[in-house]
């Protein structure tokens, strides 16, 4: 199978059936409340992610990870917005404090959006579903963070626990991190691997500020071969 129909197939699939199953979603709930808090923001996050996406198949990149391992693990990703869809509806789990948990997560559910906005307008045409090398975007907030939408991504997914928490929304939402997290080592490897400047980069910019969250993701540049 060429690059450009995986390239396609998995950027098409994933950001139509995003915008689907967040619509379909919407539609079934009650016009006011904390799932429209959580699903607005949601919809134009998947609007915009398909403008973006569609710019990026415009150009070429000059290297990709087309590995079994590495498609799955992207797609799986980038489909975890579909799953908490899906789930959030489930019943939530009794437990003291459960009124504050979920306020809270109210507050912090809002705090991703606008950066959200930020690095995609930074990414321009770099956004991509699969692991791409298309340049070392250090402009704007990738300045602060070497992956701003991933940890908005995981504060999304931490304020989706506190805020709807159920059995199957906390799997979800631990597995979509655990993915996300194994996505951007491998696209760190392959920008180390395209553009020896991402060195750089890498070793003066931390994840959010200065903080690198080894504890999490490693102290080290990631060093596996990547077979492209």
């Amino acid at each position: 199978m060429s690059f450009k129909v995986i390239r396609v197939a998995a950027n098409g699939i994933v950001a139509a059936y995003t915008l689907l199953i967040i619509i379909s979603r919407l539609a079934s709930f009650p016009t006011v409340g904390i799932y429209w808090l959580w699903g607005i923001p949601a919809l134009l996050t998947a609007i915009l992610d398909i403008y973006f996406l569609t710019r990026s198949m415009l150009h070429e990149p000059a290297c990709a990870d087309t590995s079994v391992s590495s498609l799955l693990i992207s797609v799986s990703a980038s489909l975890g917005f579909c799953l908490s869809a899906i789930v959030i509806s489930y019943p939530i789990l009794q437990f003291s404090g459960q009124i504050i948990v979920r306020d809270v997560g109210k507050i912090i559910s809002i705090i991703p959006y606008p950066f959200i906005i930020w690095s995609l307008l930074c990414l321009k045409d770099c956004l991509t579903i699969i692991p791409e090398a298309h340049s070392v975007v250090s402009c704007g907030i990738y300045k602060y963070s070497r992956h701003p939408l991933y940890m908005c991504y995981v504060i999304w997914a931490i304020a989706n626990m506190m805020m709807f928490p159920s059995g199957p929304v906390l799997a979800v939402s631990l597995g979509h991190i655990v993915l996300m997290v194994i996505r951007f080592k491998r696209e760190e490897a392959l920008l180390l691997a395209t553009f020896p400047e991402y060195l750089d980069y890498y070793n003066n910019t931390g994840l959010i500020g200065k903080w690198r969250f080894s504890f999490l993701v490693g102290g080290q540049p990631p060093n596996f071969v990547l077979k492209i």
